[in-house]
């Protein structure tokens, strides 16, 4: 009995720290936005709202060795949080401060590449680093993210070519909004591409994160590479499918309180004020002003 409740409660534990981290990534799009509304990001930012899912369970995924790469802008900085990199050092690269070297370092000791521009080059850094992994037989995987509409093109479909003939330990994970044409069947695009082709509720953190466990070790077993496809929304304001919503409630029907949801969001706002005002005060060379801790929920007053 011990056991199980103890099972259990780990459970529980991770379900809320993938909600933590849902929310951060929440947080730090509309941080970004009125950053970029103030005229302080040094480029655009793309804002991730509603796929959260995706990057959170995607990441936590990843074992000790696996490696990322991506070609979709806005999932940079969602992939940094999502792993639990320092957030004020990523959004002062964002708008230019001096800050960018030390968040690039972060990013490359913990095993995620920096931002590939263009699908050619984000899907042959994943085939490249598979390689690699296949030849030291360690057992490491590479997982590659992209989106929906890039899976039809020509280059995709050599490079998976490679992966299929070598039998390569990377797993594509296809972010798919169904904002692209010609979106097939997975039959279909198992027959196009040569390899699994598995698809998943991208507005359903754990549903994404089992996936990806699962076609990892798939790859580590020397089985070959994988895609998964995650179907999700952009710019999502729909309560049904939003994952975080979907989340919350998920929480709140295995017995979890609402005072208790409101202090991981509490949390999530705390952190991510932090960052930046850190990001901020980078800028011009200042120390970060106090950030005030938002009100604990009554019922634990």
């Amino acid at each position: 009995m011990t056991s199980t409740t103890e099972q259990s409660a780990t459970v529980m534990s991770e379900q809320l720290e993938l909600y933590r981290r849902m929310w951060v990534l929440r947080l730090v799009d509309m941080a970004l936005q009125e950053l970029r509304i103030d005229g302080l990001l040094k480029e655009p930012v793309e804002a991730g709202f509603g796929q959260e899912a995706v990057a959170v369970g995607a990441t936590v995924a990843l074992r000790p060795g696996d490696a990322m790469t991506t070609s979709i802008p806005h999932l940079l900085h969602a992939h940094r949080a999502a792993i639990g990199l320092p957030l004020g050092p990523s959004i002062a690269e964002m708008i230019g401060s001096g800050a960018a070297d030390s968040a690039r370092d972060a990013v490359l000791n913990r095993e995620l590449s920096p931002l590939s521009g263009s699908l050619a080059q984000s899907a042959l850094l994943a085939v490249g680093r598979a390689y690699a992994n296949w030849l030291a037989e360690e057992g490491k995987v590479t997982v590659c993210v992209i989106g929906d509409h890039e899976v039809n093109s020509d280059d995709f479909a050599e490079i998976v070519n490679a992966a299929v003939l070598w039998r390569l330990p990377v797993v594509f994970v296809v972010e798919n909004t169904r904002f692209a044409r010609n979106t097939c069947t997975d039959r279909a695009l198992h027959e196009r591409i040569g390899m699994p082709v598995l698809s998943v509720d991208g507005n359903d953190v754990d549903a994404v994160r089992d996936c990806v466990a699962t076609a990892l070790r798939r790859a580590s077993d020397d089985q070959g590479p994988t895609l998964v496809r995650a179907v999700t929304n952009r710019d999502n304001h729909v309560h049904k499918v939003d994952p975080l919503v979907f989340a919350r409630q998920q929480l709140i029907d295995a017995g979890v309180s609402v005072g208790h949801l409101y202090e991981v969001e509490r949390r999530a706002r705390y952190l991510v004020a932090e960052a930046e005002a850190f990001a901020k005060a980078t800028l011009v060379g200042a120390a970060p002003e106090s950030v005030r801790q938002p009100e604990p929920w009554p019922a634990a007053s």
